[in-house]
Order: C-alpha cells, then structure tokens, then sequence
C-alpha cells in the first residue's frame, strides 16, 4: 500500500511533514504531491495563498499532477487530501480506470466538491466538512453526498483549515488528533469501518 498526500494552497506546511513523517515512521511508502515543485512560498494571508495557487498550478494543473503519479505508481494506493487536494482527488475519481486502485479515500474541508456532486465514487471514500462554510451550506453538500453508496461524511468542530498552522482557523488539538488517527493503522489489511471509527473517535462528530 502507498500513501499519496495532496497538501492544500499553502503547499508543504510543517502539519504535512510531521503526516508524511508519521507513515515513513512506520515504514509506509508515502509521495507528497506538492504543487509548488519543492518551493516553499510565504504568505500574507488565504487569498494571496489562493492567488499564487491559481497562478503556478491551478486545479487543473494539480489534477494532472495527481494522474500523472497514478501512471507513475503500481498497486493499491490510499489517499489523503486537504482542500483543495481534497477536491483535486475527487475530481480524479471520476475516472474508473484510476478508482479502482483506491483503497480508500479521505478528504478534508473539501469546499469545491459541490461543484462535483454528480460524481459518484466506486471506492471508500470519509469526507471531513466543518462546521460552517462561508461560501455554502455544509448540510446542504453532506446531505447530497449521503445518498452515494461509497462517501461516509463527517462534520467537524472546527472550520476551514483547522489543521492547517499557516491557517487562522489552526486548531493545535485536532491537528494532533489527526495525526493520531493513523498511528498503527494496519495498512496492509486496511479496515475501513475500523479507520472510519478511529476519525469519529478521535477527531470528529459524525453528522447525523
């Protein structure tokens, strides 16, 4: 099993680093896709973030960087996506052909996914949603996710970004919380109702 990890607009923040380093830590063959290249820029806030994404990569470009590594990889793959990366990994699902070497999927804080809700995934997939959005309603994105047989949706007490430290909305708690959520997690008999439970465990409220 190989763990991919899509970042979201800040690129390679130190949160990314210590999850990276989690897996390597327990011998997980792991591949950060970082849409800056190995840059990593400074930012004054999200929107210059946002404005900088937009202009080196752009959600087609990240798209691309992430079927790109699929061509490059072999085997089953778990994915981990953050905003943006979140969205990016959804996006991909749509395409049968590279679903179905995912073993499971987790995104968080994937705001442009309601712009992709007629795509229904063939492979486990645990949304992460905040508590609030300011762009659009949460409930009204989950509860049309909920319908699809494959996307398990978890809204958490926090809001956008809440694991992200370049972020305003950075929560110290829940990024631990996080990082816990994989700590001895059997990747090579990987239970998804056992790593659903762990994030509504340890990380979460399960929206109901």
């Amino acid at each position: 099993m190989q763990v991919i990890i899509l970042p979201e607009i800040y690129g390679r923040t130190s949160f990314i680093t210590k999850l990276e380093t989690s897996f390597l830590e327990q011998g997980i063959s792991v591949t950060t896709l970082d849409p800056y290249d190995g840059k990593q820029p400074v930012f004054d806030d999200e929107q210059h973030a946002y404005d900088f994404f937009i202009r080196v990569c752009g959600h087609d470009g990240y798209l691309s960087l992430l079927q790109k590594t699929f061509r490059e990889t072999v085997g089953p793959l778990f994915l981990l996506g953050f905003s943006v990366g979140a969205s990016t990994v959804w996006r991909m699902l749509d395409h049968p052909d590279m679903a179905k070497r995912v073993q499971h999927f987790v995104g968080l804080y994937p705001s442009q996914i309601r712009h992709y809700l007629s795509i229904n995934p063939e492979c486990p997939v645990s949304l992460v949603f905040p508590k609030e959005e300011t762009h659009f309603s949460v409930q009204d994105v989950m509860s049309a996710l909920g319908d699809k047989d494959f996307v398990t949706c978890f809204q958490c007490p926090g809001l956008h970004g809440f694991l992200n430290p370049c972020s305003p909305n950075y929560v110290s708690d829940l990024s631990g919380a996080f990082l816990r959520v994989f700590h001895n997690f059997d990747f090579a008999d990987l239970n998804c109702a056992d790593l659903n439970n762990r994030l509504d465990a340890c990380l979460l409220n399960a929206f109901e």
